[in-house]
């Protein structure tokens, strides 16, 4: 590309971006946004493969042989709760040029959780993580995803960001896997657990931090300057953030984008959705369990049907605008890459049905 080709394309990045922008503000009143972050010259096709560090097809399997808590919902909780203003939740960070959101989230929910119990607040590696976490298909700057960081790091434990530094961000490579140049810290935490919905990420969040991934790949997050997201365009979940928060309106979430994007690294949702949540944010949410906390109790574990589930007198009802898996919590129905053996797997947990074809 010569110079004047050079000038003229990101030209029209610029615009394009304007466009996108000016979408944003239209239908997100509450908040505020920019052309002032790292993003501002890629196309949305550029950064919603930038963005996507979590393989969400593949996790969504690998996610079922999490231990499912239920937690006790109905419990006081604060009205509004902030992990960042007390001495356990470390400096947004940067995961640069490398698809490591999930180890900046895994590593972002690891951190306070061994610093509620101990009073410690370490500087872990995301590093080690990225480059020696493989476990259900993780693949370093590739994507991966949180539950096999957070048990990598409570089974082998995690060395300093001081002995073990963050390269690829720079570099855009994985690495090889190094931790035994360093001493590895014994973090106490528990096993990694998950729950779903908003009310049990209330919950969880009245006891630590913790992951969850959401729908970032949009303009929306790209653009983010301030204030309350109450619109997510598209429906696929693609990017791991560290939930740190709520108050009456908003969910508060630490993201790994550095601190000069969003209101210094962090973005706030709406909350109060029902079904999935804003952006998702209530659809996959794991942490580790940490005994300075309320115990969750164990709830039975589904069994996956070998048939689809027998149709009830209500199905042609909620089925009449649905032709895929409707999920009656939200009475919504899901985007079409939830197949039929998803649907299946969600009948016995929250009473999915399965529309067909």
């Amino acid at each position: 590309m010569n110079p004047l080709e050079a000038e003229t394309d990101a030209l029209q990045r610029f615009y394009d971006n304007k466009l996108a922008i000016e979408e944003a503000r239209r239908n997100n009143p509450e908040a505020t946004f920019d052309y002032n972050h790292p993003f501002a010259l890629m196309t949305q096709a550029e950064f919603k493969a930038h963005v996507r560090g979590v393989m969400f097809k593949e996790s969504r399997s690998a996610f079922r042989s999490v231990r499912s808590v239920q937690l006790n919902v109905s419990a006081p909780k604060a009205e509004s709760v902030d992990w960042t203003t007390g001495d356990c939740v470390n400096p947004v960070r940067d995961q640069g040029q490398c698809g490591s959101c999930w180890a900046f989230s895994a590593v972002g929910a690891a951190e306070p959780a061994h610093c509620i119990v101990t009073g410690e607040l370490l500087d872990l590696s995301e590093q080690q993580v990225t480059s020696c976490s493989t476990d259900a298909g993780s693949d370093g700057c590739n994507g991966g995803w949180p539950y096999a960081a957070l048990t990598y790091a409570s089974t082998t434990g995690l060395c300093l960001e001081s002995d073990y530094p963050y390269t690829s961000g720079d570099s855009s490579m994985t690495g090889s896997c190094d931790s035994s140049s360093c001493t590895v810290q014994q973090l106490s935490i528990g096993e990694t657990v998950r729950v779903s919905g908003e009310e049990a990420l209330d919950t969880a969040l009245n006891t630590q931090p913790v992951s969850v991934i959401v729908e970032a790949g949009n303009s929306v997050w790209m653009n983010y300057r301030s204030g309350i997201i109450t619109q997510c365009p598209g429906a696929e979940s693609d990017h791991a953030v560290v939930a740190v928060g709520y108050d009456d309106s908003s969910y508060k979430l630490r993201n790994s984008w550095s601190t000069s994007w969003g209101e210094d690294g962090y973005i706030r949702i709406k909350r109060g959705e029902s079904g999935l949540g804003m952006c998702n944010v209530a659809e996959d949410v794991v942490f580790p369990q940490i005994g300075d906390g309320p115990t969750p109790t164990v709830s039975p574990s589904p069994t996956k049907p070998t048939t689809s589930p027998s149709p009830t007198s209500a199905q042609p009802d909620v089925c009449e605008n649905c032709s895929g898996c409707y999920y009656p919590a939200g009475d919504m129905c899901l985007p079409d890459e939830y197949t039929k053996e998803d649907c299946d797997y969600y009948s016995d947990e929250f009473g999915a049905v399965w529309c067909g074809p």
